[in-house]
């Protein structure tokens, strides 16, 4: 029996120190608080979010590296006082010089966050497989991934209107099932990408939607601390509603700047007009063929006080940030980081000017006998601060003031809309 033990831990020791291993763990506890007033009425949301993570580490020649890492959590808000999730799962592979000196290949597989270069298109945790070729200055990667699995709590898949009725229905346990696939090839400053998403719902649904879309996106540097931001995405899909199949073709595009200036206090600023296709009746050459609402896979929020969908949409994006006590002696006050932004949203012009009517747009208290263009600015203001290395904080407010009454875009009824949002995150 001694023997038997000792051969054991002989083995485990001669195990260990053969594949090296680091390990860390850790609990990250996390609130988030928001408040909102004046967009139809006072409303209060809290979250609170406990994470337990884990992580197993090993190097590998030239540079490479083996690396698994979990994390599950449990969630509660007053609608939803439990929700225990897999956040994470993944395992990470880098195994360099695959191709020669300066490549590598990267391998993912599990559970882990999907996105697109914007992230307006995709932008979701969901379990899959990617495999990236990484040469000097150029990657390649593929990826193929399934969103049933995800909680329904957890999910942002909302593409179809069965998705978007089971938002809130808590007798549907898991999101959505899509099967999603990725290419991308390129570098910063220029990348192709292709996306689709096959709805796998089946004929119980409603409607069948699959998507695809090929984005051309980048942001090159045009002089030292500045960039150029902009991508260009056209979209096709297929719905399918009662055996009757309509053909999809919608776009989505972005055009901007970026600068950074580590010297000027860490500024960062940014300016990006990003448009977004609305539904325009107008029937193409090939039959059952039209413009439509630009359907991203993941509905991403686009402001802070006023959000709409990403579809029938022109809005300009600005935001301001800095470092006023960068290289201060206090930590505190060298973490401090005050942020601006502003943000101006107008309809889709193309409807009006293709048909004399504007398209409609998922909102409340939108004026039905109004064309108006101009929905109106939403203005920001907060703070980052990390007072200690595993303490951080944010608080952001914002406003929204819109372009109400009359002939307007929006009923008298909609005032000014005001929203105050308090993060904390803490690791232990």
């Amino acid at each position: 029996m001694k023997r038997t033990i000792l051969i054991a831990v002989i083995l485990g020791l001669v195990a260990y120190a053969a594949f090296a291993l680091d390990m860390d763990f850790g609990v990250n506890l996390d609130t988030s608080t928001f408040l909102s007033s004046g967009v139809i009425d006072t409303t209060y949301y809290s979250q609170y979010k406990a994470a337990l993570w884990g992580e197993m580490f090993q190097a590998t020649d030239h540079g490479g590296s083996l690396d698994l890492i979990a994390q599950g959590s449990y969630r509660y808000t007053a609608e939803r006082p439990y929700i225990f999730d897999l956040d994470l799962f993944r395992f990470d592979g880098l195994f360099s010089e695959a191709f020669g000196a300066g490549t590598a290949v990267e391998l993912k597989a599990g559970r882990f966050e999907f996105a697109d270069a914007t992230r307006l298109i995709l932008d979701q945790t969901l379990d899959g497989v990617q495999v990236s070729f990484l040469f000097t200055g150029f990657q390649v990667r593929l990826g193929a991934a399934y969103s049933g699995l995800i909680l329904n709590p957890s999910s942002n898949v909302r593409i179809s209107d069965d998705d978007f009725a089971e938002v809130d229905n808590n007798s549907i346990f898991f999101g959505p099932k899509r099967l999603i696939t990725q290419l991308f090839a390129g570098s910063d400053a220029i990348a192709l990408e292709a996306l689709a998403q096959f709805d796998l719902r089946g004929s119980g649904a409603t409607e069948i939607i699959n998507t695809q879309y090929l984005e051309l996106a980048g942001t090159p540097r045009l002089v030292s601390g500045l960039y150029l931001d902009y991508n260009l995405t056209g979209s096709f899909g297929q719905s399918t509603r009662a055996a009757q199949t309509t053909y999809l073709v919608s776009g989505l595009a972005g055009l901007g700047l970026r600068y950074f200036n580590q010297d000027l206090a860490n500024s960062q600023a940014h300016l990006k007009v990003t448009y977004a296709t609305g539904f325009t009746p107008v029937v193409l050459l090939l039959k059952n063929i039209s413009v439509t609402n630009f359907l991203p896979m993941t509905p991403p929020t686009i402001g802070l006080v006023f959000s709409p969908p990403l579809s029938n949409i022109l809005y300009a994006d600005f935001g301001y940030s800095f470092r006023p006590f960068s290289g201060n002696s206090s930590v505190i006050l060298s973490n401090l980081q005050p942020e601006v932004g502003a943000r101006v949203f107008f309809r889709d012009p193309f409807p009006y000017l293709a048909t004399g009517t504007a398209a409609n747009l998922l909102v409340t208290d939108l004026n039905p006998s109004s064309n108006a263009l101009y929905l109106g600015t939403e203005v920001t203001a907060g703070i980052v601060a990390r007072p200690f290395a595993d303490l951080g904080l944010s608080v952001e407010g914002g406003a929204f003031i819109p372009s109400a009454g009359g002939d307007n875009a929006f009923t008298s009824d909609r005032g000014i809309g005001y929203v105050l949002k308090i993060d904390i995150s803490a690791a232990l």
